[in-house]
């Protein structure tokens, strides 16, 4: 029985669990996965335990590791090098490979219209890989709000920023989420700057627990456009389970 995880903390609940046992069923793939609370100072032990376990097929990378497995893993592709960020690794011929597919579903869901002007909240594990591939395209007027960084294009509030000029706003931080309490009942960004959207603007809010937040519940309320993370969260599993099954 070939061994997978998911790896982060805290762990609530995480879907990809049921994803991923509900795929090893429906393919007779014999493998299991299962939760596996790992903090960032036991990381690079993990990985080597990982690397020496010739029973490890993948797993699933999430907060606070997606930035700092970064540094234990090959690059799988293009993507991966820029971003930096990792949220699923597989294990080839001893070797650990490392890609974003969390990144790859979400260009995918991006819709092209959207494609111009563009705010990403947080600068994290996603946040970070998303603007690490975006700033790439010349086409894109790129606005990032972060308290943790300075940079150009980068900035602590929403009001140094036009919003009224913004078509997407992409959220990539926790806020809004089940993950803690103190995350739950606030909105990454004030109700009184999403007035200053345009109505055919979209609010990305990549939290799929609970699957409408703080965030949307305004946004509902002002007639925006938006979505929450569980479409990503079920195309980037799907990415990952096709790599899994040709690698077997």
């Amino acid at each position: 029985m070939r061994k997978c995880y998911i790896i982060g903390h805290p762990l609530k609940k995480p879907r990809t669990v049921n994803l991923w046992s509900k795929y090893f069923k429906n393919n007779n793939i014999k493998a299991k996965i299962e939760p596996k609370e790992v903090k960032i100072p036991q990381l690079k032990k993990f990985i080597s335990i990982l690397k020496k376990d010739q029973d490890f097929l993948a797993s699933a990378v999430t907060m606070p590791l997606k930035k700092e497995i970064f540094r234990y893993i090959i690059p799988g592709d293009k993507i991966a090098k820029t971003t930096k960020a990792i949220n699923f690794i597989i294990k080839k011929k001893n070797k650990i490979y490392g890609y974003n597919t969390d990144i790859l579903a979400l260009i995918k869901l991006i819709k092209k219209k959207y494609l111009k002007n563009i705010v990403i909240i947080g600068l994290g594990g996603v946040g970070n890989a998303v603007y690490n591939v975006l700033k790439k395209n010349q086409k894109i007027n790129l606005r990032v709000i972060s308290r943790t960084r300075k940079g150009k294009q980068i900035y602590q509030n929403f009001n140094y920023i036009n919003l009224s000029k913004i078509n997407l706003i992409i959220n990539c931080t926790p806020i809004g989420s089940n993950l803690d309490k103190k995350y739950i009942n606030k909105s990454p960004i004030e109700k009184k700057f999403l007035k200053q959207l345009k109505k055919d603007s979209f609010i990305f809010d990549i939290i799929y627990s609970p699957k409408v937040t703080k965030l949307l519940k305004i946004s509902r309320i002002l007639k925006l456009n938006f979505t929450n993370g569980i479409e990503m969260n079920s195309l980037q599993a799907k990415l990952s389970l096709k790599m899994i099954h040709k690698n077997i």
